[in-house]
């Protein structure tokens, strides 16, 4: 098995180490080219702060600003952006920003603290679905108001650890307070206006997304790309015979490559693609419909916690890397993930498998003497449906006989948010925070982003709020070993079946590319260039 660290921030201390060196830092830089990339599926909707999938973030990411960043030459750093400075008062509740001055909308208009608080105000507004920043933000910030034209600040209900490492995720862009007023929401992309380094040029549904070079970038002189262009490549195959042909410069985000499709990349390009292997920070989990029978019942979604054989799932679709089972890796979260040793140890996690597969075939005969049928969805993305093959077996073994149903992606998203699914079979979720709150922020606490089967458990809540309020390190760590067991052993809506990760290349031409805490922040390309 092969395990890779990503590096946190030093301010959240989740104390690993950075094992790669994809990126190449040199004096001189190259200037122009267009650096080409994929998603791989049509973002269709372009608003970063009403939406969940990765291709909208990475359509949009180089287009807008935050006030705060991870910093591109080094990952594990927070650095300002849109903001010049930063300062906690008041007992680290009250968080007052300085803009940066002189800064244009890539329509012309100036930059002010109105559109932070037009951002802002509509990201904790409760009355609006804001599943990625919003999931960050609401149960955290108070109130947000604007001291001057080039100062806010931010009242926190409580001094959270969260709050600095959230003002730099991706998903917290601050977008343009005319924008909103004239287009109502950012679904279009002729609302794509930021202050990034690039501006929105063109896209074609289901072809592709460019970016050209905004001249008039704060930052002199970047960035030194003329543009990107991300061609929509739908479906393993096509995206693999892209990058052997030489047609993509980088893979770096999600799907990750099999060893052996990476093989084929190397035998293909030679010294032209540089391979590599890392963590994604990213939770393959199988989710319940918790109001629809029969994972209403506990019972039922604890048989399927049993009987998942996690290890075998994870060797036949990830070919032996990625880890099983566990809630917080360790290789990312250092000490706030449960020591592996326990984890092996426990209830359906535990080899062999015989003593919870009998337990689970004996919970589904107590409600279905006779099996049960259900049908079980994902998304026609990644290896998505061969996966969910896997999963259907499993299940059979359990007694519960599973009939796949598959979506596009953007279909599939609608059919998830409405929960019109009884078992959602494969599904990735990609941490947009380096902190052990993250599966619990996005996954486990009521009203989450991704609490797609309305589950509603008050030892999850009391738990995930405490951790998110508590200062002392100690007692916080204690807070998330104990939900990490709870999941384990008691309860959940989201059976985490593994740790994704993969294989990725790059272009050997793509120079000072460094893969980020999260898939999310990779993405601005302001630093990169391409080597002539």
């Amino acid at each position: 098995m092969i395990r890779n660290a990503i590096v946190v921030s030093v301010a959240i201390m989740l104390g690993a180490t950075l094992t790669l060196a994809t990126g190449t830092t040199a004096l001189a830089q190259d200037r122009g080219g267009i650096l080409n990339w994929f998603i791989y599926a049509d973002p269709a909707r372009f608003d970063i702060h009403t939406e969940t999938p990765l291709g909208v973030q990475q359509a949009t990411a180089g287009v807008y600003s935050g006030l705060l960043q991870w910093d591109p030459d080094d990952p594990k750093e927070i650095i300002a952006d849109l903001a010049t400075s930063w300062k906690a008062s008041q007992g680290n509740t009250v968080y007052t920003f300085k803009l940066r001055r002189g800064v244009k909308w890539h329509d012309g208009k100036p930059f002010t603290s109105a559109d932070v608080i037009a951002t802002f105000d509509r990201i904790i507004d409760p009355d609006m679905k804001t599943p990625r920043c919003g999931s960050l933000l609401k149960p955290i910030v108070d109130d947000v108001t604007a001291v001057d034209s080039h100062t806010v600040r931010f009242t926190l209900k409580f001094p959270a650890a969260t709050f600095v490492a959230s003002m730099a995720s991706a998903w917290c862009r601050v977008v343009a307070k005319h924008i909103l007023e004239r287009d109502k929401n950012l679904m279009q992309w002729k609302s794509q206006i930021g202050t990034g380094p690039f501006m929105a040029k063109r896209y074609e549904r289901g072809v592709v997304v460019e970016w050209e070079r905004n001249p008039n970038y704060y930052k002199s002189g970047l960035p030194y790309l003329d543009g990107v262009k991300q061609f929509i490549i739908k479906g393993k195959t096509r995206q693999l015979s892209s990058a052997k042909a030489g047609r993509i410069h980088l893979w770096d985000t999600w799907p990750p490559m099999s060893k052996s499709a990476a093989m084929e990349v190397k035998n293909a390009r030679g010294d032209k693609a540089v391979l590599y292997t890392h963590a994604i920070n990213t939770i393959w989990a199988v989710h319940f419909n918790t109001t629809r029978e029969p994972f209403d019942k506990k019972d039922m979604r604890r048989a399927v916690m049993l009987g998942l054989d996690r290890d075998s799932l994870m060797l036949k679709a990830f070919e032996g890397i990625g880890l099983p089972c566990a809630v917080l890796d360790p290789s990312l979260y250092g000490d706030w993930a449960l020591p592996l040793e326990e984890v092996k140890k426990l209830p359906g996690c535990r080899q062999p498998k015989d003593k919870d597969l009998a337990e689970a075939r004996r919970l589904v005969k107590k409600h279905y003497p006779n099996g049960v049928d259900i049908e079980i969805i994902t998304r026609t993305v990644g290896n998505y449906v061969d996966r969910i093959q896997l999963v259907a077996a499993e299940l059979k073994k359990l007694g519960i006989r599973a009939k796949i149903k598959t979506y596009e992606s953007a279909a599939g998203y609608s059919v998830y948010r409405k929960g019109d699914f009884t078992m959602l079979g494969t599904q990735d979720t990609a941490l947009y925070l380096p902190d052990p709150s993250g599966p619990f922020s996005i996954l486990y606490m009521e009203n989450s982003a991704r609490n797609w089967g309305k589950w509603k458990d008050a030892t999850i809540n009391k738990l995930a709020n405490a951790g998110l309020a508590e200062q002392n390190q100690a007692k916080r760590r204690k807070i998330y070993h104990d939900m990490q067991r709870y999941i384990i052993t008691e309860d959940t809506q989201a059976v985490i079946i593994g740790w994704v990760e993969g294989w990725f290349f790059r272009d050997a031409r793509l120079k000072n590319y460094n893969p980020a805490n999260t898939v999310y922040d990779n993405n601005t390309f302001m630093k990169v260039w391409l080597s002539k």
